[in-house]
């Protein structure tokens, strides 16, 4: 059954159609030019009689849902004025802009789409046009997302009216901006806090949608939004209320707080990796119908039960749902070895890496082999082979100069312990005060990739700097510890210290954390260290991969010479080219 209900969305209004996941239902709302709003979470069709009685005759079972106080939303009188004041600043621009690109052709018009909100952005697709692409990268505040093959566009009005403009099309974005106030000053917003029922290791928190706030709250271990709820559920400790009363005072937004005093406890603190291993089978379920979550359930139970890591788990399913997708959900033991390599030539079709595809071909034979107990089944077609690229390396000099265009001392510390010990941006993020063995002159990295452990070296010119940033900034578990209480500092913010402090030293280079760790294994064998030492302070399991370092090093570059030069200079020129 699906409710029909009006709603107001993009300017119009609409018939909004509600329903749960039903690939049939999906269907039938496409034929008759449904879209999708990601805002509303439905598909809708313009209001009007005509695709009312289409709806009539297409679906059986409709409940019609009315809403007396559906009325026209406006713009906020501030925001308005806002957008008349940046609209007659940016009219040159603007004017320039439609000079060129006076209206996209019909061909583009009809291919670009407004996709709904990703958190503080709009997802645009845009197809790819020489004179128009770059222009639309180059506004402030748009980038493009290789993982969605669209543009993300900055939820902002001067944003919004600088890419319509560029586009020429008209509106396409809904007035829906991303609020970056950290102060909210209506009284009548407010955060509840209530016992979760079902579990009393959580507790369930409603908030008011207000972007900044929820950015926060889902940046916060082991939190996780509930759909049934329609409310977020937070780990039932001390301090998780703690960093919940601090957000509280940041944004001026009071809590109704409904649990019981004896209710919070230390002890029902959930493990980091159970919670993560949770959020991501309660993900991958989502993906599917419900007749089909048996097949993908029974993958992620012999996944879990041999102990696979958490991005073995997330690659295997993913690309195991897609397979099922294509073949219409029905039973995998039911398909033949001649349907699996079609599949795997139309994924190649489409433009799948090598490395990808090599993914596609491990999880089905680990569902048919191990999960369906073929144990002769055979993918009889030749493995892809992978593109080889050569690592990014900085120079020494390079290294320097980024470090000294960061000002900050957690930041620097963060960035010299990343290259001085080789560690991935994971392991700086979670590293701990007890990995850090001091007298030894050694850090103790735990269950880093592959679930491995491994024993690195500690720079002995950050032991000091290091045991004054504890005098500074002292704390008991996190050596770089995040935000608020009991956390740490996530991988994405180090990856963004080091973007900005790479765009500070003006490299050209486009260099990563991982950047880092390549220049740490490359300088090393420079040097003369031997490469099974490497391997070890890398954690490879096969020194073949650490081979990649053997690469020719700047510093032997400069040892060779090209046969035209020795052939045009003579001895004295070709030592001063040394």
């Amino acid at each position: 059954m699906i409710q029909v209900r009006k709603i107001y969305h993009r300017e119009n209004y609409q018939i909004g159609l509600f329903f749960d996941f039903d690939e049939n239902l999906m269907n039938k709302a496409k034929s008759i030019g449904a879209r999708w709003s990601q805002t509303y979470k439905c598909w809708y069709v313009l209001y009007n009689k005509e695709n009312y009685n289409l709806i009539l005759r297409n679906f059986g079972d409709v409940e019609i849902v009315k809403d007396e106080n559906n009325e026209r939303r406006t713009e906020p009188a501030v925001i308005r004025q806002e957008i008349v004041h940046i609209a007659e600043s940016i009219s040159e621009i603007r004017f320039d802009i439609q000079a060129e690109h006076k209206e996209a052709t019909p061909e583009i018009a009809s291919k670009i789409v407004f996709s709904g909100n990703a958190g503080k952005y709009w997802i645009l697709k845009v197809p790819f046009q020489a004179s128009l692409t770059p222009k639309l990268m180059d506004i402030k505040g748009v980038f493009w997302n290789k993982q969605q093959k669209a543009f993300f566009v900055l939820r902002h009005v001067n944003v919004k009216i600088r890419v319509e403009a560029l586009l020429g099309i008209g509106e396409i974005f809904p007035p829906e901006y991303f609020n970056l106030e950290t102060v909210v000053s209506d009284p009548n917003t407010f955060m509840e806090l209530n016992v979760y029922g079902p579990d009393k290791k959580w507790m369930i928190l409603s908030c008011p949608p207000i972007p900044y706030l929820i950015e926060q709250i889902k940046r916060w271990e082991g939190s996780r939004y509930s759909n049934a709820n329609k409310a977020y559920l937070l780990n039932a400790t001390p301090a998780m209320l703690e960093n919940l009363q601090q957000l509280s005072v940041e944004l001026n937004i009071p809590i109704r707080n409904n649990i019981p005093a004896r209710y919070l406890s230390r002890k029902k603190r959930v493990n980091k990796k159970a919670s993560q291993f949770q959020d991501l089978k309660e993900k991958m379920l989502e993906q599917v119908p419900p007749h089909a979550r048996i097949y993908t359930l029974a993958l992620l139970d012999y996944l879990m039960a041999q102990n696979y890591s958490a991005n073995t788990l997330s690659s295997y399913t993913k690309w195991f749902n897609v397979f099922m997708r294509v073949h219409h959900y029905q039973n995998p033991d039911t398909l033949t070895e001649m349907q699996v390599v079609k599949y795997l030539s139309w994924m190649t079709e489409k433009g799948l890496s090598p490395s990808s595809l090599n993914m596609v071909v491990n999880a089905l034979l680990y569902y048919f082999r191990t999960v369906l107990k073929k144990d002769s089944f055979e993918i009889k077609l030749p493995r892809p082979r992978r593109e080889h690229h050569l690592p990014t390396v900085l120079t020494m000099e390079e290294c320097f100069r980024i470090f000294g265009f960061v000002d900050n001392p957690k930041h620097k510390l963060l960035l010299l312990i990343g290259y001085g010990a080789g560690l991935r941006r994971s392991e700086i993020s979670t590293l701990k005060w007890q990995d850090i063995l001091f007298d030894e002159h050694k850090i103790h990295i735990k269950q880093s990739k592959g679930n491995k452990d491994r024993i690195v070296m500690l720079p002995n010119s950050i032991v000091a700097i290091l045991q004054n940033y504890r005098a500074i900034y002292p704390s008991d578990e996190w050596v770089f510890a995040g935000q608020y209480k009991g956390e740490a500092i996530s991988a994405s913010t180090v990856q963004v210290v080091m973007r900005q402090a790479v765009a500070k030293a003006g490299l050209e280079k486009k260099a990563t954390v991982h950047t880092l760790r390549h220049s740490f294994a490359t300088h090393l064998l420079e040097s003369g260290t031997d490469i099974r030492y490497i391997q070890q302070l890398l954690g490879h399991a096969n020194v073949n991969t650490t081979m990649i370092y053997t690469h020719i090093t700047p510093k032997a570059a400069k040892n060779i010479i090209s046969p035209l030069d020795r052939m045009i200079y003579g001895a004295d020129e070709q030592k001063k080219l040394k």
